[in-house]
C-alpha cells in the first residue's frame, strides 16, 4: 500500500509531470505527499560570494548583500513549494513540503528514508549518453540508492495515467 509519496520538484524545470502524477496517484490511493525542492550551488541563479570574499579584505557589506540574495533565493523556492502545496490541497490531497540544500540525489534518498516514504516520484530531463555522464542524472542516482520504490515521470505527462489509475481502482473494488 502506498501511504507516503515523496515528490522531488524543481522550480527551474519545465517538467511538471512528476508533480501531476503524484497528485493523481495520491488522490486515487489516499496517500500523503511530501513536496521536496533541493537547492544546489550548481544552479545557475544561486547567489555566490565575490571571488575576493575568501580573503580578509572582504567588506561586511558584501557579506550582508550575499546573505540577502541567498535569503531571497531560498524564499523563491519556498514560494514555489507553497503554491504547489495549495494546488494539491485544493485537489483533495494531504500535502506538505520541505526545502533542503545539498546534492539533489542524496537529499531525496535521505529524506525518503527519514520520512518513511513508500514511493519516490522524480522527473527526468531525458539525458542520455555523455550528457548524462557529465551533467549527472538525479533520477538515475535515486533509482540506485533509494530506500523504497521509485517512479520516474518523463517530460510529458501521459494522458492515459488517469485512465490507468481508474482501471486499477475498479479492479481493486471488484475483488
Amino acid at each position: 500500500m502506498i501511504n507516503k509519496i515523496l515528490v522531488a520538484v524543481d522550480r527551474f524545470s519545465d517538467n511538471q509531470s512528476a508533480y501531476d502524477s503524484a497528485v493523481c496517484l495520491a488522490k486515487s490511493t489516499g496517500a500523503k505527499i511530501m513536496l521536496l525542492h533541493v537547492i544546489t550551488e550548481s544552479d545557475s541563479s544561486y547567489p555566490i560570494l565575490p571571488t575576493y570574499a575568501y580573503y580578509p579584505i572582504m567588506d561586511d557589506r558584501d557579506y550582508e548583500v550575499y546573505q540577502e540574495k541567498l535569503l531571497q533565493y531560498k524564499q523563491l523556492g519556498i514560494d514555489f513549494l507553497v503554491n504547489l502545496t495549495h494546488k494539491a490541497t485544493d485537489a483533495g490531497v494531504n500535502a506538505e513540503y520541505t526545502q533542503l540544500i545539498g546534492n539533489p540525489g542524496r537529499s531525496i534518498c535521505e529524506l525518503a528514508s527519514t520520512w518513511g516514504a513508500d514511493l519516490i516520484l522524480v522527473g527526468s530531463r531525458g539525458l542520455k549518453g555523455l550528457k548524462e555522464m557529465f551533467l549527472g542524472s538525479v533520477s538515475n542516482y535515486v533509482t540506485h540508492h533509494a530506500p523504497c520504490s521509485v517512479l520516474i515521470a518523463r517530460n510529458q505527462t501521459s494522458p492515459k495515467l488517469e485512465t490507468i489509475v481508474a482501471e486499477q481502482r475498479e479492479l481493486i473494488e471488484q475483488v
